[in-house]
């Protein structure tokens, strides 16, 4: 795919120590849509970060069944989360490969819910905690048209894990294809039934939905990654059953000042 890439409009986001970043392509790339998110300040970060994963208002919207299903693991597993945002950065100002994990999947998130006005769905691990492994994909967002994107994210100290074959652990697209392969986003149609609402999981059941490849940049040149991801996304096939795929590129940015 021809294209170049460059960078549209910005949203500077003080309170998140980041700028938010929606990238334009002078070629059409379809349903492809690009951004970046630039991390500045990570205490700042991780404190938003922290302060989203315990605001559980969310499961007061649910009725009481479902409230008391989510209640206890929702409250227990942000505690432990809250405990890695604690710890962001380890002694050399590398950011830890547990925070960075969670920092492309809200950072994405966050991203998608600044720039095209999704909805953000509380972090998959906070109502679904993964106990025996990688079992599905790791954050949900839900778009103006009420389609629900699922999202995968890959963090790298060193790379940029965009990329991968089908089913590939260590890049997002080769790990979300696997995932529609393998239909694990039908899985979590019985909790997003809840969660991203019944409009939204209904589309889900005409296979209406969306992706979401979220992965840390390690280059001083973040256009020629997002432009490689997006043109790595014609290796995969199954990805192709989504409407819609939002890359999101996420780099921290250490200030020396």
């Amino acid at each position: 795919m021809s294209a170049s890439l460059s960078y549209s409009q910005s949203f500077p986001e003080e309170a998140w120590g980041a700028t938010f970043h929606q990238i334009a392509c002078i070629s059409d790339t379809g349903n492809i849509f690009i951004c970046h998110a630039s991390i500045s300040d990570l205490e700042k970060i991780a404190g938003e970060l922290s302060a989203r994963v315990m605001d559980q208002s969310w499961i007061f919207d649910l009725d009481t069944r479902a409230q008391r299903a989510y209640k206890n693991t929702a409250s227990k597993t942000a505690k432990s989360l809250v405990k890695v945002f604690e710890t962001a950065t380890s002694d050399d100002d590398e950011i830890t490969s547990a925070f960075g994990e969670l920092l492309v999947s809200m950072g994405s998130s966050k991203t998608l819910e600044v720039i095209f006005k999704h909805r953000c769905i509380p972090l998959a691990e906070i109502w679904k905690p993964k106990l025996l492994g990688n079992e599905g994909f790791d954050f949900h967002t839900v778009c103006l048209k009420n389609m629900i994107n699922f999202g995968e994210a890959k963090f790298s100290s060193s790379s940029n894990p965009y990329g991968g074959v089908s089913g590939d652990k260590t890049g997002a697209g080769g790990q979300a294809d696997g995932f529609i392969l393998n239909e694990k986003h039908l899985m979590d149609n019985i909790h997003l039934g809840h969660l991203a609402g019944e409009e939204a999981a209904v589309n889900l059941d005409n296979d209406l939905f969306g992706i979401v490849l979220g992965f840390s940049i390690n280059s001083k040149n973040p256009l020629q990654i997002l432009k490689n991801a997006m043109d790595n996304c014609a290796n995969y096939e199954n990805l192709k059953r989504a409407k819609n795929i939002y890359i999101v590129g996420v780099s921290y940015e250490i200030n020396t000042d």
